[in-house]
């Protein structure tokens, strides 16, 4: 890892030059990462690779931590960029996870919900020795690839879950339930809905608090927080869940911490950590 200058970034994000001079067309399609079938695709890609290949968990996880990536690559750590190894975003990835969860009760069930193919599922369950860890994906290829890669996990399960559908899963998994997201919210048609399902069920006494890492709209007036703000604004991504969150009267929200990480150092993720409020109608 070295540190990286705001004036070089262009140098390594197509976007951030795009966004400074926007001469011809963007580098990819604005939208191209807001529909499911795109992760489908990109699942079911990784999938037979994995099962065609005999590649082991760990090998598959750098590899999808590379695709697409420079060596080494842009990204923001607490508003400073850096150039990292495939590598050593992997790393990063899985300490912001554990670092996210850190001082958070353990619950019954750790609720992941837009797991992906997984990514996230074994450092959950190292964060919480004493909980069970319950992925959600509506990708049937993201499922099936989850369900292979922590095959050997017996306290890690992968379920088919639409977050615009039926909330059953929700409702069926044992005990207390924390729910957690990583970059899922953003991508969604209707967030607020999403919020406002979560705050029935924490009012109800279902779900005992949440932790999100999601990209959001706490962006400083600086010229990284101005160029990030415009990225989500052109690529349609909907970054309003921490004011959806701190809007409900039925949520607290305890803790924000801006840019814990930033793959794409113009979309950093934020740790947003809520619980039901004290009082709120059960």
């Amino acid at each position: 890892m070295r540190p990286l200058a705001l004036d070089a970034l262009p140098q390594h994000s197509g976007w951030a030059r795009y966004l400074l001079d926007p001469h011809g067309d963007p580098p990819d399609d604005p939208v191209a990462y807001t529909t499911a079938d795109r992760y489908d695709g990109i699942y079911g890609h990784f999938l037979s690779a994995y099962r065609d290949e005999g590649l082991t968990p760990e090998a598959l996880a750098r590899r999808v931590s590379a695709a697409g990536r420079d060596d080494p690559g842009p990204v923001s750590i607490r508003e400073s960029l850096h150039l990292v190894s495939p590598a050593e975003l992997l790393e990063l990835e899985r300490f912001e996870v554990q670092t996210a969860v850190r001082g958070v009760p353990t619950p019954d069930t750790v609720l992941d919900l837009g797991c992906g193919w997984g990514a996230t599922l074994a450092p959950l369950a190292t964060a919480f020795p004493d909980a069970s860890v319950v992925g959600a994906e509506r990708s049937q290829s993201g499922v099936e690839l989850a369900r292979e890669l922590h095959a050997d996990h017996d306290r890690i399960s992968v379920e088919r879950f639409d977050l615009a559908g039926s909330w059953g899963l929700v409702d069926e998994v044992p005990g207390d339930v924390l729910v957690f997201t990583r970059g899922v919210l953003t991508t969604l048609d209707d967030t607020a809905g999403v919020v406002e399902r979560l705050a029935e069920r924490a009012a109800g006494g279902r779900v005992v608090g949440g932790v999100h890492l999601e990209q959001v709209d706490a962006h400083p007036e600086t010229t990284l927080g101005l160029l990030r703000r415009h990225y989500a604004r052109v690529r349609g991504y909907d970054d309003t869940a921490l004011a959806a969150l701190r809007g409900d009267a039925r949520l607290a929200v305890e803790r924000v911490v801006y840019d814990t990480l930033g793959p794409n150092p113009l979309h950093p993720q934020t740790a947003v950590h809520w619980r039901p409020k004290p009082g709120a109608d059960r």
